[in-house]
């Protein structure tokens, strides 16, 4: 049997994007992050912790502009593209703690989600 922890983070921030070279207005979202993972070890994992650690993590984006972002300067910010910044530094701090990556999910709005999976 697999079994999961599900964290989920909301993230406000704005952005403009790039669509068929023409930009779209500065907008704001409020992107909803939900993590899945597991433990190597145990069933047990210290929550608080963790889940301090990957709040820290956020708050480098919250209420910030993404294309003046560091990360973004030479990205793109769509949806997709923040979703994949995100991923590979989730990834590293689920794995400096003997987790396991299973699946993220960004979504800028109800109805619009981005899923990474291992």
């Amino acid at each position: 049997m697999k079994t999961y922890y599900k964290f989920k983070f909301y993230l406000n921030a704005k952005h403009s994007v790039i669509f068929n070279e023409k930009s779209s207005n500065i907008h704001p979202h409020t992107w909803e992050i939900v993590v899945l993972f597991g433990s190597q070890e145990s069933d047990t994992v210290n929550f608080t912790n963790f889940e301090n650690e990957l709040e820290n993590y956020f708050l480098n984006y919250e209420n910030k502009y993404l294309n003046e972002h560091q990360s973004f300067k030479e990205i793109n910010p769509t949806m997709e593209n923040i979703g994949k910044v995100l991923y590979v530094d989730i990834k590293s701090l689920i794995n400096d703690k003997n987790l396991y990556f299973k699946k993220m999910e960004i979504s800028e709005n109800p109805t619009r989600t981005y899923i990474i999976e291992e």
